[in-house]
């Protein structure tokens, strides 16, 4: 993985300095910047839109494809920022290129299913972030204990329309170990800068810090691999055939904690009927606020639940050399009945991707596989048959009698290089001794 480089977003809250007159000028100010991102987001989708409509048209009626290069006299990115850009002269140039590209982007990744029907132009609202270009939007002085970023949201002729200075200044707030390493970092050019963002939430301004880095290499071996199956007893079980060290993670966390939080949720929504003056007086909303913060609640344990159980996953992998990681394909894990019910959750889903985004930053590959027969299949002698698990936490071959805990024997499958294969062969040669008989 050396050379490669990965993007990750670390989210500071910003204290207001100078560059805007007063606070409540500045806020002015950026309100009009993200108001002005928004119009030009669909402007820009609306443009490209147009643009496909007219090619289609003319494809219709001449059997021809239109040349862009010779209708527009430059790339449709270049015609679009050039006709546009004398509209919103209060934006910086870099910022107009960075909403056009974002723009571009995401119509292009929904071209297909808008020309099928599939799927509507996409649209943006109102609460859009401020785009901040790595070289001309942000910079970042001072040092990790009081650092300090200047913005660059306006262009030259609004700076001397309004008499603004030229850059809007905050204050970074650091709150833990974990912002100080990575702002530190970016201090020292260790990371680099990415394009970032600055946005309002909960009455408070925040920087979206993207940076850049080159993972260290490590030591890891591909063709060893980890099985990793996920489950209900437990709900990370990963081990390797012919290893000893194995990882157990006990499941039930997140609906212990899921279930204190309804019964308060419950207690919450009965005392609504006697509930105190904070609660009374500005309708259904203030005296229900508090239920749904409890909901809140819930999926935010359930993020942090996947993020440590992740993290140590792949703390595993690398402490024992692990180069891959074999785990259960789970996409489309909703809408196919043929899954198991124990995997039809969001939460699994969910983990999973954060296991590949933390794999792929420790330089471990992620290989998937079909879930169905690996947690039927005997890991010693590849008998695979429904009978072998009667029981949720117990596998026991009907063939060899080999008995052990249910993950632990679904890990071991897959950590078998190429166990899509071995099934499919073993299934057939089943299926043949079955017609002979």
């Amino acid at each position: 993985m050396a050379g490669k480089q990965l993007s990750k977003v670390m989210k500071y809250e910003l204290r207001y300095v100078e560059g805007c007159g007063g606070f409540y000028e500045m806020q002015h100010a950026v309100w009009n910047v993200i108001s002005q991102t928004q119009e030009l987001l669909n402007k820009t989708i609306q443009a490209y839109f147009q643009w496909d409509c007219r090619c289609r048209d003319h494809l219709r009626l001449t059997g021809e494809k239109l040349d862009e290069k010779k209708e527009l006299g430059c790339t449709l990115d270049n015609y679009i920022y050039h006709h546009l850009r004398d509209e919103y002269a209060d934006l910086s140039s870099a910022m107009v290129i960075a909403v056009v590209r974002k723009a571009a982007k995401r119509y292009k990744a929904s071209r297909f299913n808008i020309e099928k029907g599939k799927e509507s132009v996409p649209s943006y609202k109102r609460d859009q972030p401020v785009l901040l270009h790595n070289k001309d939007g942000i910079r970042l002085t001072g040092d990790v204990h009081n650092a300090e970023v200047l913005l660059t949201m306006f262009s030259r002729e609004y700076q001397k329309r309004t008499n603004l200075d030229s850059r809007v200044r905050f204050k970074v707030m650091v709150c833990d170990r974990t912002q100080e390493s990575i702002l530190s970092k970016v201090l020292d050019g260790q990371y680099s800068l990415g394009q970032c963002q600055l946005v309002y939430d909960k009455r408070k301004w925040f920087l979206l810090l993207t940076y850049q880095f080159t993972p260290e290499e490590r030591k890891l071996d591909p063709e060893k691999i980890l099985g990793v199956d996920l489950g209900e007893a437990f709900a990370i079980y990963a081990s390797s055939v012919g290893e000893y060290e194995r990882l157990r993670i006990e499941g039930g966390e997140v609906t212990e904690f899921a279930q204190s939080c309804e019964a308060r949720k419950k207690s919450l929504q009965h005392q609504a009927a006697y509930c105190g003056e904070g609660r009374i007086g500005h309708g259904t909303k203030t005296r229900v606020d508090a239920v749904c913060s409890m909901q809140d609640r819930i999926a935010n344990f359930r993020k942090t639940i996947n993020h440590r159980y992740s993290k140590a996953l792949v703390d595993f992998a690398v402490k024992n050399g692990y180069g891959t990681i074999q785990m259960e394909d789970l996409s489309g894990i909703k809408s196919n009945l043929e899954y198991p019910r124990r995997l039809q959750h969001w939460t699994y889903y969910d983990l999973q991707s954060k296991i590949e985004a933390k794999a792929a930053e420790a330089g471990i590959v992620v290989r998937k596989v079909k879930p169905q027969y690996t947690s039927q299949r005997c890991s010693r002698c590849g008998n695979i048959d429904p009978e072998n698990r009667k029981e949720q936490a117990t596998f026991c071959c009907i063939r060899c009698g080999y008995r052990t805990n249910a993950d632990y024997n679904a890990s071991q499958n897959l950590s078998i290089k190429g166990i899509d294969e071995i099934i499919a062969k073993e299934l057939s040669a089943k299926d043949k001794q079955s017609e002979k008989e």
